[in-house]
């Protein structure tokens, strides 16, 4: 299974390469929102709409919300980004406290609510991912906030194969250990300080960018465990068999989920400090 997961992040990464790096804006935005689609048809199918042609509908109205927050965005960016990043953290903070006291508060199970959290689960973060890819030439802002939830990914397998003992959320997810958040969060803290290094940041901005990147790094174990919930709830182990090791699109997508926005308002508020 390793052997298989390797492979498979790896062809993913190379995929993400050549996205990031060869194709220009238009392409890349239409090549990822199919990304997104395919989470959000998923997604249909954890919210009980089994049917593939209700999948389907669910992904086509999906799809018309992001081409009209795209058209939006081109005459109001800053303003709608703002405006879905707050609601976006809003309601991971709720998600925070029903993830820490599941099963004894849950979401609720109506197919209608449920759709409504897809939308508020995948598009802050399309949106994140859209800002940040054409700032890739100059800052590499996106490979950045993919290196965190990679380290977070990593360091916590790793971690938590060797030393895990204490379960993190034994009723959300039994595999993950509290040594397997911490790390994670310890990888991203180490990268944050050589990335200061190199930067030649002063104490301060080490700090902060440590804090930043330990913040994005919990967000992205949030987003893990929030899809995890709701895959326990819907009684599967995977979104989908698309992806061969890592199940489907959505249980690659689920700490992005969370960690792109955080990841994109931090850079926001560091953006407006400058």
């Amino acid at each position: 299974m390793l052997k298989t997961r390797i492979i498979t992040a790896f062809c993913l990464l190379a995929a993400l390469g050549v996205g990031l790096l060869l194709l220009p804006y238009n392409v890349f935005l239409l090549f990822f929102s199919a990304v997104f689609l395919l989470a959000a048809g998923e997604w249909a199918n954890m919210s009980g709409l089994s049917q593939r042609w209700q999948q389907g509908v669910y992904a086509a109205v999906m799809a018309c919300m992001m081409g009209i927050l795209f058209f939006l965005g081109a005459h109001h960016a800053g303003i709608l980004l703002n405006i879905i990043l707050i609601l976006s953290l809003l309601g991971w903070l709720f998600a925070l406290r029903v993830v820490c006291r599941y099963p004894t508060k849950k979401i609720s199970n109506n197919v209608f609510v449920l759709l409504l959290l897809g939308v508020w689960l995948l598009i802050p973060a399309w949106l994140g991912v859209l800002h940040l890819q054409p700032l890739v030439a100059h800052s590499g802002m996106l490979w950045l906030v993919i290196a965190v939830i990679a380290a977070a990914d990593i360091g916590a397998y790793f971690s938590g194969r060797r030393f895990g003992r204490r379960k993190l959320a034994a009723q959300v997810s039994p595999n993950k250990t509290w040594e397997g958040f911490w790390g994670g969060t310890l990888a991203n803290a180490v990268f944050a300080l050589v990335l200061a290094l190199v930067m030649q940041c002063n104490l301060l901005q080490t700090l902060g960018l440590i804090a930043a990147m330990v913040l994005v790094s919990c967000a992205s174990v949030l987003g893990d465990l929030f899809e995890s919930m709701m895959k326990r709830e819907r009684g599967i182990k995977d979104s989908s068999h698309l992806l061969p090791g890592h199940g489907g699109v959505l249980d690659r997508l689920d700490g992005w989920t969370a960690a792109v926005p955080v990841f994109t308002a931090l850079y926001l508020v560091w953006s407006a400090w400058q």
